[in-house]
């Protein structure tokens, strides 16, 4: 992995949202919005704001599914990376 790519995917998990919904994303694979919403504790435009960051970095992809739009890690450095990490709650 090149300097400029592990500076871009640190930043992007400096965010303490930003890293619980990694986190939860790679523990649970796809998930919608509003389970995000809930498992970070925080308010739906928050969670938004974030979850558009990571998309528009190319760190998530999302899929509409009905009303709802699912989420789920589209980078795989971001996945390893978050995988060799233990988090406690």
């Amino acid at each position: 992995m090149k300097i400029d790519r592990a500076v871009m995917l640190f930043k992007m998990m400096s965010n303490p949202i930003r890293l619980k919904i990694l986190k939860h994303l790679s523990d649970g694979g796809e998930l919608c919005v509003s389970s995000l919403e809930e498992a970070v504790g925080s308010s739906q435009s928050s969670t938004s704001q974030h979850l558009a960051h990571l998309r528009n970095s190319g760190v998530l992809s999302c899929e509409k599914k009905g009303k709802n739009v699912c989420y789920n890690i589209a980078d795989q450095d971001i996945l390893n990376l978050i995988n060799e990490f233990e988090f406690e709650d």
